[in-house]
Order: structure tokens, then C-alpha cells, then sequence
């Protein structure tokens, strides 16, 4: 996890506690955006790395 969600998942609590309704959403906005974010690209990853498994491309060749 990044280290900035890090610190936001941290802070978070306070940040709730201040009551700033509109502040607070906007906070959270943007953390669930991130680790939305980051979740996305670790399924990205997961789903490109062939590391030597057969292809589609490979199966046709064949």
C-alpha cells in the first residue's frame, strides 16, 4: 500500500471527528478513490504477468 493512503487511512479518524461535512467527504472521497486506484492496478498486474505460462497466441501457434 502507498504510503500516502497510509497516512490517510491514519488520519482518518480525526478527521471525522472535526465534523466538517463537507471536508470529510471530500476526504473520503478521495481515499476510497485511491485504494480503488490501487486496487485496480494490482489486479491489472496480476492479470498481465505470463512469466512463462502459455498464451492465447501461444495455443493457436500449436
Amino acid at each position: 500500500m502507498s504510503g500516502a493512503v497510509v497516512v490517510m487511512l491514519l488520519l482518518t479518524p480525526l478527521v471525522i471527528r472535526l465534523r466538517i461535512t463537507s471536508w470529510t467527504v471530500g476526504w473520503l472521497a478521495i481515499l476510497l478513490g485511491s485504494i480503488a486506484v490501487m486496487a485496480l492496478l494490482g489486479l491489472t498486474a496480476r492479470l498481465t504477468v505470463t512469466d512463462g505460462r502459455p498464451t492465447l497466441v501461444d495455443d493457436l501457434e500449436s
